[in-house]
């Protein structure tokens, strides 16, 4: 398929450019304190996961909005003075202190030195990229708002390197678990774990981790690639030889990174670069159906997030059933197919957009355990067969710009038939801070209804999307079909009615329609795999 030569934007963004992407999100105090507070746990993390990917603006994006989220917003909060919420606010502001703000002095520099090498290129250069910047593409325009996908990238589609993606997932949820394990055993405690995680990234990597199992990672991942490349070159060969193009981007040199930090504990081996055949080729997309959406039910339930439920809830009202929303024609399209040429030893490997929200902002695909639905309803059964509803919390890490789910927590919880809400907050957010995990959405059971997202789903899922616009909302209607269904909210205009929704009542009803959308693959971001692993971890008393 013919194109543009390559479109993503090469220009790295400055610092100013990353600072106000990061200040771009809605302070909504009708979201209950407990969400803005793991959100800021999940910034942090995302910082720690893309200084150990090399992505240094992203992680500088996600620290700066981590800064105004606990210094400027959570103290405006009505409920930022409940003793539940300043246990979870103190070790916020203590990280704030004693961490955000030294990354952030140290990561400023070089982007700033990356931008500014880039101002210098050659007047040639300059002049044949302001050309092409005259006549942007849509996926140039919204793609330039992520700092991932600037700079020195090779950008790949996930969903065309379906098995690459999880094998490289594996690869280094494999190195992390081993490096965690090594300092475990070493009786490294968890500051110093954070240390050496956030220094990491400045080792000398070629001389840590072990030898052999990178290797042996490294011969999987070039069979996967060659196995691709095989199957995609016998696609093509009817093909003109003038439709084989081959990808060509600016290269710009990474500046010096910065001294070592002072420590001697088993450290994160730097994932090694992958060996890429030079033949081009071009990849083809196959896509499976996706389960018919089901109709929405005549009423809806919702919870408001409080400490207790009352003994008997009350009356819902009557709600029309409404269709749900299909994505507009006006979102950008995704770039047409280019081909993979080998990345250069200076570049990072990143996953593009897996789709775009309805502002045309894009998001991160999402890998989802194929098996893990079966298993949430087998240890949701028992509440099922009472007709209460059960929740978990879907858990994962990024690699690559793509969100790789691994976790089922269980957490605790209080289920009613209408309703399942997390308690004791600070466990979860600390299991998923001492296993480097990501809080990527939630699923939850409707053990007599059917599936759909009520208005009490639609509060919750607000308080995950919010911070992370990938996050997904899957619904279990075990007695009825379709059985379940993988949601998002719209964006506009779920999200914003949600966030600006002031109503009290238990359950209430929304004035719009158009609140949430399906959010499988196709079209949307979630895409299952049957090679992905994942575990359950219970938190729950006695289990």
């Amino acid at each position: 398929m013919n194109g543009p030569p390559s479109p993503r934007p090469a220009r790295p963004m400055s610092v100013k450019e990353i600072t106000n992407a990061a200040e771009d999100f809605e302070f909504r105090t009708t979201i209950p304190f407990k969400y803005w507070a793991r959100s800021a746990d999940t910034l942090f993390q995302e910082a720690l996961f893309a200084l150990q990917d090399r992505d240094i603006g992203k992680a500088y994006q996600m620290l700066w909005r981590h800064s105004i989220l606990v210094l400027q917003h959570l103290k405006t909060h009505p409920d930022a003075k409940l003793p539940e919420n300043k246990a979870l606010t103190k070790p916020l502001f203590n990280r704030q202190q004693k961490e955000v703000f030294g990354l952030l002095e140290e990561l400023k520099p070089q982007i700033e030195r990356e931008y500014n090498e880039w101002k210098s290129m050659d007047a040639s250069r300059r002049t044949a990229d302001d050309e092409t910047a005259k006549r942007p593409s849509s996926y140039d325009e919204f793609a330039a708002r992520d700092p991932t996908l600037s700079g020195n990238a090779k950008i790949l589609d996930a969903a065309d390197n379906q098995e690459l993606a999880v094998s490289l997932a594996q690869r280094d949820f494999k190195r992390r678990d081993a490096a965690r394990r090594a300092t475990r055993q070493a009786g490294v405690t968890e500051e110093e774990e954070q240390e050496r995680r956030k220094g990491g990234r400045w080792e000398d990597w070629e001389q840590l981790g072990s030898p052999t199992a990178a290797a042996t990672d490294d011969d999987e991942i070039r069979r996967q690639i060659e196995a691709t490349r095989r199957r995609l070159d016998g696609a093509d060969q009817g093909r003109d030889d003038d439709s084989v193009r081959q990808s060509q981007a600016p290269s710009y040199g990474r500046p010096a990174p910065p001294p070592n930090y002072s420590y001697h504990y088993p450290s994160i081996s730097r994932p090694r670069a992958l060996e890429w055949e030079a033949t081009p080729f071009e990849p083809q997309r196959t896509y499976a159906p996706t389960p018919p959406q089901p109709p929405k039910p005549p009423k809806e339930g919702f919870t408001m997030l409080r400490q207790e439920l009352d003994a008997a809830p009350p009356m819902r009202p009557g709600k029309n059933p409404l269709p749900l929303y299909e994505p507009s024609h006006d979102v950008p399209e995704l770039p047409a197919k280019e081909l993979v040429a080998a990345p250069s030893a200076k570049e990072r490997l990143t996953f593009r957009p897996a789709a775009y929200l309805e502002n045309g902002d894009p998001i991160r695909p999402v890998f989802l355990p194929t098996q893990l639905r079966d298993r949430f309803l087998s240890i949701a059964s028992e509440n099922t067969r009472k007709g209460l509803e059960m929740c978990g919390i879907l858990c994962g890490r990024p690699v690559n710009n793509a969100l790789f789910i691994s976790c089922l927590l269980i957490p605790e919880q209080r289920s009613t038939p209408d309703t399942c809400e997390t308690e004791n907050e600070s466990s979860m957010l600390d299991y998923c801070i001492n296993e480097d995990l990501l809080m990527v959405g939630w699923i939850h059971t409707h053990p007599t209804q059917t599936c759909f997202m009520s208005s009490r789903d639609l509060h919750t899922q607000a308080g995950y999307q919010v911070m992370m616009p990938e996050s997904i909302a899957i619904v279990c209607s075990p007695r009825h079909q379709p059985s379940y269904g993988i949601f998002r909210l719209t964006n506009p205009p779920g999200l914003t009615h949600i966030l600006q929704c002031t109503k009290s009542e238990t359950f209430h009803q929304h004035s719009i329609d158009n609140l949430y959308t399906k959010a499988q693959n196709p079209p949307g971001h979630v895409y299952h795999s049957d090679r992905l692993d994942f575990y359950v971890k219970d938190l729950r008393p006695n289990r």
